[in-house]
Formats: structure tokens, C-alpha cells, sequence
């Protein structure tokens, strides 16, 4: 394994973990698409950064992209509590008309040079591992790395400083502010750090997988976890295995890692949707079938039990002939009714069965 493909997993892996943090609280709050949102609305600050200091590699456009992100989530915040518009709605307002306002400065002035859309789509993260970080003679390897470990460390500190109040903001906002919280103030914080980690991932992981890397892997923690802490632990876990998959990956196919990254998270998602143990979709058509079972077994027993002379009496069970053959099997072999001369006799079980107020079926 050559170094260049070690710096590469190790920046993905920073970026992801960054990445899902911010994630967490925004699924929390159904406010993912906030994500999207940062990613068109930079364009306008790294135009104007460009135009100002006519240098691609100046880190003033990441200062002036940050400004910019930082501005969509005010002015989005302030429409949203106007609540003239729905959520979705202000989102999609705001960020449009800054992300248009990007295309028109730069299609004024910056007509002889040319933007790569790569370089905003995809990003590129292969060729991060090549710009070092050199100091004091000394290379510390690719400056985007220690960027992103910075971010990390910071979302990693305000978490852990607030874990409480964010909880309960994400959660509860009305209690939050009747306990004076201040979750507004709050919030918006959040959101600039959200707005900063964008930015910061943006030239490395580009806006796809920077969104993919927000959603899917907190999306997909979502479905396993049953408090916060299991929340973080496992979107981390899954923004980790997605990076560290997709750079392989698009190792092995010759492509940029940012594709196969965000098509693994996706695929995580999937997985997770469909076979976690509570909430993916088999699980619930498996338990929904109990149910269905359990409960036309509690029906066929109380029409017996209330049948005085404990046999059946199918005259007013309006099921099919394939789901009462499927319910007297289960009774038979759970010997809650017994046959007797081609006729169903409830059993003393049966009976405690059918009178039984233990209504597990709604487990």
C-alpha cells in the first residue's frame, strides 16, 4: 500500500467523520437538506474570493465561501420563523437565489476562465494527498488532513461541551426555551459549524459526497440506534467503512474516490433500511405478520370460547378459507384446540388464551 493511498483513506476518513457529526443533529431536527443547501450557496463567496484576490489556492475564498454558507443559514433561519413559508420552501429559496446569483457574478466576469465542474461535483480527493503541509523544513503531510482534523476536533469539543442542550434543543424545543436554553443562539452556532465543515470539505470531497456523507450515514444510524451516544458511534462507524470501501474501491476501478464513497454510503443506507433489526422493512413486514397471525389467533379463540359449547362456529368469521386453515394449524399445534369426529373443540389453554389480557401483539 503506497503512501499516497494511506494519506488518501486517512483524509476521507477525517472528512467523513466530520461530516457525519454534522449530520447527526441535522437528521435530528429534519433538517438535512441544509447540506445541500451549503453546497450551492458557497459558489457565490469562493467567486467573489477569486475575484478579489485572483488566486485558486488563496485561503481567503474558504474564508469568503464560510461567510457566504454562514449568510444562507441566517437568512433561511429568519424566513423560516416568519413560518409563511414551510421549511422545505425557505431552504430552497434561499439557497437557489444565492447559488443563482453565484452562476450570474461568475458568467459576468469571469468569462476566460474556466471552472472545472469536477472540481465543485466531484471534488478531488486523490489529489489532497499530494498538497503537503510543510513546516520548518518538515513535511507533516497534506494540508487538507490537518485541516479537516482541526474541524473534526472542534465539532468533536462544542458536542461534548453541549451534548445536554443540544439533545434537548434537537428534540424538544419548547422545553428548551422554557428552561432558557437559548436554543436559537444555539443553533445558529451549530450551523455555522456545519457551514465551516462544508466549506472546509468542499474543494477535497466536493459537493456530492459531502452531502452524501451528511445524510446517508446518520440516516442509516438513525434506524439502529436507540439514544444519542449509539446515534454518533454508529454513523460514525458507517461514514468510516463507506470512506475507507469507496477509496478502495475507486482504487481499484481507476476513478476518483469520491463517487464510490458517496455510492457506498448509500448502499450502507439500503442495507441498514432493509435489514435492521427494529426499523428496516423486513423486520417490520416479519413482525407485522406476527401480528396479523397472533391476532386473528386471538379472534378465532374468543369466537370459540363464546360459543357455549366450545366448538367452532365459522359463520361469523369473515376470513378467507387459506387464513382460517393457517389459524386452526397454529392452535393445533400450540394445543389450544383439539380435533374431535372432524369438529374443533377449544382446549382449558385455549380457553386461558382467549380470556388472557396480554395483548402482545401490539409489542
Amino acid at each position: 500500500m503506497t503512501s499516497l493511498l494511506i494519506w488518501t483513506c486517512a483524509i476521507s476518513v477525517v472528512t467523513a467523520c466530520a461530516c457525519s457529526i454534522c449530520g447527526v443533529y441535522l437528521v435530528a431536527k429534519r433538517e438535512a437538506l441544509i447540506s445541500d443547501g451549503l453546497g450551492h450557496a458557497v459558489l457565490p463567496g469562493i467567486i467573489v474570493g477569486f475575484l478579489i484576490f485572483a488566486d485558486r489556492n488563496s485561503p481567503w475564498l474558504l474564508i469568503f465561501a464560510a461567510f457566504t454558507g454562514l449568510g444562507m443559514v441566517i437568512f433561511f433561519q429568519l424566513l423560516r420563523r416568519t413560518k409563511l413559508v414551510d421549511v422545505d420552501a425557505s431552504l430552497g429559496i434561499v439557497f437557489s437565489a444565492m447559488f443563482s446569483g453565484g452562476v450570474i457574478i461568475s458568467s459576468q466576469n469571469l468569462r476566460n476562465i474556466h471552472f472545472h465542474p469536477e472540481c465543485i461535483i466531484d471534488g478531488n480527493i486523490a489529489a489532497a494527498a499530494l498538497d503537503t503541509l510543510i513546516i520548518g523544513g518538515y513535511d507533516l503531510g497534506p494540508r487538507t488532513f490537518w485541516v479537516m482534523l482541526t474541524v473534526l476536533a472542534i465539532l468533536i469539543f462544542f458536542v461534548v461541551l453541549l451534548y445536554k442542550e443540544m439533545n434537548v434543543m434537537s428534540f424538544d424545543e419548547l422545553f428548551a426555551k422554557g428552561i432558557h436554553l437559548h436554543p436559537n443562539r444555539i443553533h445558529m452556532i451549530w450551523l455555522g459549524l456545519v457551514s465551516l465543515t462544508t466549506v472546509c470539505a468542499f474543494e477535497t470531497a466536493g459537493s456530492i459526497l459531502v452531502v452524501a456523507l451528511m445524510i446517508a450515514p446518520p440516516a442509516a444510524a438513525y434506524l439502529l440506534s436507540k439514544g444519542m451516544l449509539d446515534f454518533f458511534i454508529w454513523s460514525g462507524l458507517i461514514a468510516v467503512v463507506s470512506a475507507l470501501a469507496g477509496v478502495f474501491l475507486g482504487y481499484n476501478l481507476d476513478i476518483s474516490p469520491a463517487g464510490p464513497i458517496a455510492c457506498c454510503a448509500g448502499i450502507s443506507f439500503l442495507s441498514v433500511a432493509l435489514f435492521a433489526p427494529k426499523q428496516g422493512l423486513i423486520s417490520k413486514i416479519i413482525k407485522r405478520s406476527k401480528q396479523r397471525h397472533l391476532l386473528f389467533k386471538k379472534i378465532f379463540l374468543r369466537a370459540m370460547e363464546q360459543n357455549h359449547s366450545g366448538r367452532l362456529d365459522d359463520s361469523n368469521l369473515l376470513w378467507t378459507r387459506r387464513e382460517q386453515d393457517l389459524v386452526v394449524r397454529q392452535c393445533l399445534r400450540e394445543r389450544l384446540v383439539i380435533e374431535q369426529n372432524g369438529d374443533y373443540i377449544i382446549t382449558n389453554l385455549g380457553l386461558e388464551e382467549a380470556t388472557s389480557t396480554n395483548f402482545e401483539f401490539f409489542k
